[in-house]
C-alpha cells in the first residue's frame, strides 16, 4: 500500500477510536446520573407513606 493510503486508514481508525470514547464516556455519565436519580427516588419513597 501507498503511505497516503496508510496514512488514511490510521486517520479513520483514530477518529473512530475517538468516537467510541467519546461514546463510553456518555455512556458512563448517563449511568452515574441514573444512579443519582435512582437513590434519590429510593430516599423519597423511605420518607413517604404508601398508598395501596
Amino acid at each position: 500500500m501507498e503511505e497516503q493510503r496508510l496514512r488514511e486508514i490510521i486517520r479513520e481508525e483514530l477518529i473512530a477510536h475517538d468516537e467510541r470514547i467519546k461514546a463510553e464516556t456518555i455512556t458512563i455519565r448517563v449511568n452515574d446520573q441514573m444512579k443519582v436519580s435512582m437513590l434519590e427516588i429510593m430516599k423519597n419513597m423511605n420518607h413517604q407513606p404508601i398508598n395501596l
